[in-house]
């Protein structure tokens, strides 16, 4: 499928053609991963998914970005600051940077030519607007700049590449300390996700990803046995909490759980706050920041304080330096986006919800989830679940277009173990092709049924999980009233 997707002809995802390879890799991808988890050995399946991943990383290596250019703007952005500039000081086609300008990111008419584009075309988008990318995607763009490698767009490919890999080795080691099989990480290495929105397209959003994932690993730690739960005095039999009220069980999977220490909950504080600062603060781009709520059930104070710290650190030089303008792009794309006339939502507009109306619902359904997931107890519903209920939710309410957010999306539901969630980031795929080219039928109800029937996923495996749990008799009985299942999370 990738290499059918590499060969097609045209500019970007400015071809119908390009979808269906696409959603057929999906399918593959999670047949693929089920099988290397179902049938294979584990060592064995192991390997083959290491290689594979780094085999689909390498061959999308061999090519230019294929359905977005979002990152001509990132070496762009390095290139300005190399330069000495504020990155939110000027746009592209500012008279202050035009010696910054080359025949590669600013081509002649033979150069536009050769890459199927119009004259006086250029790479970048929004060349008139000032960066949207928050301060730490601006000192990761830096860092890529002066980083040895490979010419052009290849070289971004490769670290983005890389940070992919690194973020699969993360979440393989985070499902083993779990009790969980490593091989899970394969629904995330073998999608399109990786393939084409990291591996060709370089996407920062894993970077996002990979230090929220860190944050959450901060957060949690399980021992590997099993430990029983103490009756406390105040809670009599029903009470499972253990002295000190620093450990707790997992109801799922009867691991011993310390609270973080306020300085692990310093540093994961750090890493939220640097995935916060890595995305842009637009709808479900602030998706790191809906972590906090979850992550944020146990020392509240110190991961909050942690996070707006570091988070305000991260933005004094740019507002020392420019004021305002360090907000950059971000006040009118909330309006490019559609979420500014409340046109975004998707399913909201599906149910004749509109404009301010549809804005206010939105808030009020994230808000909701927001407390039910503070309300959550931290032993019976874990950080990366509570998390996925948050993320999961705000893809739901704002069904954004660009199909490359959703990888911590996939990150956390491989964690959490609810892979329904998959169907959700790929819903993303119809919705922006959907914007650059004729598809059959109505573009509209297109994208209206790309996040319905991914919503329908959700909600019938929500339903199928609850139905199974009801019915399956407990395993292992700890204390008074709750119950372990030793079989959670495929074990």
């Amino acid at each position: 499928m990738q290499a059918a997707i590499l060969r097609q002809p045209g500019y970007l995802p400015d071809r119908a053609d390009v979808l269906y390879p696409t959603m057929l890799w999906w399918v593959l991808g999670v047949a693929t991963a089920a099988l290397l988890l179902r049938a294979t050995p584990r060592r064995l399946a192991v390997g083959l998914l290491l290689a594979g991943t780094v085999s689909i990383h390498a061959v999308a290596f061999t090519h230019g970005p294929q359905l977005s250019d979002d990152l001509y703007r990132y070496v762009w952005d390095g290139r300005v600051q190399a330069a000495g500039i504020d990155p939110y000081r000027y746009g592209p086609l500012d008279p202050a940077l035009a010696h910054l300008r080359d025949r590669w990111l600013f081509p002649d008419p033979a150069g536009c030519a050769a890459i199927g584009r119009g004259p006086e075309c250029i790479r970048l988008n929004y060349p008139r607007a000032h960066t949207v990318y928050p301060p730490v995607a601006q000192a990761y763009f830096a860092v890529l700049h002066f980083l040895p490698g490979p010419p052009r767009e290849h070289k971004t490919q490769l670290y983005a590449s890389l940070a992919s890999l690194a973020l699969v080795g993360l979440m393989m080691t985070m499902l083993t300390a779990r009790g969980r099989d490593p091989r899970h990480a394969g629904f995330y290495a073998l999608s399109p996700l990786a393939g084409l929105e990291i591996g060709s397209d370089a996407h920062v959003d894993v970077l996002a990803a990979l230090l929220a994932l860190g944050g959450i690993a901060l957060l949690t730690s399980r021992r590997r046995r099993p430990r029983p739960a103490v009756a406390t005095r105040a809670g009599g039999a029903n009470g499972i909490r253990a002295a000190g009220e620093t450990t707790g069980m997992t109801r799922e999977t009867g691991m011993a759980e310390e609270a973080p220490s306020r300085r692990r909950t310093w540093l994961a504080g750090s890493l939220l706050a640097a995935a916060v600062a890595v995305a842009v603060a637009v709808a479900v781009k602030l998706y790191p920041a809906l972590l906090l709520p979850a992550a944020a059930r146990r020392r509240p104070v110190t991961l909050i304080g942690a996070t707006v710290t570091i988070v305000g650190l991260f933005y004094l030089p740019h507002v020392l330096a420019v004021g305002p303008a360090a907000l950059g792009f971000l006040p009118e794309y909330l309006n490019v986006e559609g979420y500014g006339r409340g046109s975004r939502f998707l399913l909201l507009t599906a149910l004749g919800i509109d404009g301010a109306a549809a804005r206010a619902a939105a808030v009020s359904a994230l808000a909701a989830v927001t407390v039910i997931v503070l309300r959550s107890d931290p032993y019976r519903v874990p950080l990366e679940r509570a998390a996925l209920w948050l993320v999961g939710a705000a893809f739901l309410i704002a069904t954004p277009v660009q199909p490359w957010y959703g990888i911590l999306l996939v990150a956390l539901a491989v964690l959490a173990g609810q892979l329904e969630w998959l169907a959700v980031a790929a819903a993303g795929h119809p919705v922006y092709v959907s914007l650059f080219t004729d598809l059959p039928g109505d573009a509209r109800t297109l994208r209206v049924l790309s996040y319905t029937v991914a919503a329908l996923v959700v909600l019938v495996a929500a339903l199928l999980r609850r139905r199974r749990r009801g019915i399956q008799p407990p395993h292992m009985s700890v204390g008074a009233g709750v119950t372990v299942n030793s079989q959670a999370d495929g074990r």
